[in-house]
């Protein structure tokens, strides 16, 4: 009789132990960072590629201020390579941006990744067609000079130097007035701290859980069901990874026997 209570006891205690320890492994899935607020860390990326703009601005200025004519083409081929070098910085900055919106998608906020889907990819637009218009622009001008493009590197405020600059402090003010609106719309976002859509949609007429005033837009109905859709789905995968790598890292408890 002692020896069957103390083999449950000892059973009793090996299955809370398990569950305990099973229950700490599903603490994180079941409590997972979805149920909170997440904060979109794209402000800063924005801050850093706008001074660079900035920056390239104020370069040219001073190289068209102050670079001898001599030197006056020589200041022209230095502002190409750093429109070149812009691009470039341009197109990591706006993958950066789409991994953080991806991120946001996942998490559920579809209302604000669909508000600011366009803002986002913006700054590579922008910098895409400003190159291209720059570019139309100096084979004019290779063209209409000819041989005699470098005499008219150093034409005073009409050379080259000037043309560029001119262009990039133009797309650095287009560029100001797009990223102070995102800023300013991602600050007030993460200020807010908002629950996911999915969580905030029964309190909403409009919401992603699928209700709708009458006369309402159905395709912004529907878009919202996909995108609830994706979100289920993509979190449910998340969900079942945790579950996963849970059940590897659970050893089962192994009950001594009692002769």
């Amino acid at each position: 009789m002692d020896t069957e209570a103390t083999g449950a006891a000892i059973q009793t205690s090996g299955q809370h132990g398990y569950n305990q320890d099973t229950d700490e492994l599903l603490d994180p899935v079941l409590f997972s960072d979805n149920n909170g607020s997440f904060k979109l860390k794209t402000v800063p990326a924005f801050s850093i590629h706008l001074l660079i703009s900035t920056i390239i601005s104020f370069v040219g200025i001073g190289l068209a201020a102050l670079f001898p004519e001599e030197r006056r083409c020589e200041a022209y081929f230095i502002m190409l390579y750093l429109r070149a070098t812009f691009w470039v910085i341009t197109f990591i900055f706006d993958h950066i941006v789409k991994k953080q919106h991806d991120d946001l998608r996942m998490n559920g906020y579809h209302d604000f990744h669909r508000d600011t889907n366009m803002q986002k990819g913006i700054p590579l637009q922008i910098v895409s067609l400003w190159n291209s218009m720059l570019l139309a622009v100096q084979a004019l001008i290779h063209h209409y000079y000819g041989d005699q493009f470098y005499t008219h590197c150093a034409a005073g405020w009409l050379s080259p130097i000037s043309y560029v600059t001119t262009f990039n402090v133009a797309e650095n003010l287009v560029l100001a007035f797009t990223h102070g609106c995102y800023i300013d719309k991602v600050r007030k976002f993460n200020k807010a701290k908002l629950s996911p859509d999915v969580l905030r949609g029964a309190d909403r007429a409009g919401g992603s859980l699928g209700l709708m005033q009458p006369g309402g837009d159905t395709a912004d109905l529907l878009e919202k069901q996909a995108d609830l859709i994706a979100y289920l789905r993509d979190h449910t995968h998340k969900l079942n990874q945790k579950l996963h790598q849970m059940q590897t890292n659970v050893h089962p408890v192994r009950v001594p026997q009692i002769p």
